[in-house]
């Protein structure tokens, strides 16, 4: 109650603490940094999953593909947790209200588990000599639940 006088007293405000909220620029270089990271976290999860799919890369392994593509991919995640982190510390109460952004993070979540379970599972080099069978509807499962977390992150941004 005391802020709220000072306030309406015309006294100004505190100087935020966070960049992100401090100076103008500083959201959109992070979040084009974030949409950076998502592309290639999905990107290569797409490929990989093109490849569990038998719709690419069929003269290389399925194992070869992901070992090749594991780091691009571990990239992607560790983009997208700092520069996602920072983003939702701009204002994380308005955040927490939008069902948008709730969404993308149950999604994100999903997928997260789906990609270090199953995919990885289906993935293992001793799978490689055997028909893709299951995995062809793991690789749906996972493009689908990708998808998802980008229509839901668009969505955030247009509410």
């Amino acid at each position: 109650m005391f802020l709220t006088h000072l306030t309406l007293q015309g006294l100004p405000e505190a100087i935020p603490v966070n960049p992100i909220a401090r100076w103008v620029w500083v959201f959109p270089v992070v979040e084009s940094i974030h949409i950076c990271g998502f592309t290639l976290l999905v990107g290569t999860v797409t490929l990989l999953d093109l490849r569990l799919a038998g719709l690419c890369f069929r003269q290389q392994t399925v194992s070869q593909v992901a070992k090749n593509l594991a780091p691009w991919t571990n990239t992607g995640i560790l983009i997208q947790l700092i520069t996602g982190l920072y983003l939702f510390s701009g204002d994380p109460g308005e955040y927490v209200q939008v069902a948008a952004f709730r969404s993308k993070m149950l999604l994100l979540v999903l997928a997260l588990i789906f990609h270090f379970t199953v995919i990885r599972r289906a993935t293992a080099a001793a799978l490689d000599s055997s028909a893709l069978g299951w995995r062809r509807p793991a690789a749906l499962v996972s493009l689908g639940l990708w998808v998802s977390v980008l229509v839901a992150g668009l969505w955030i941004g247009n509410l």
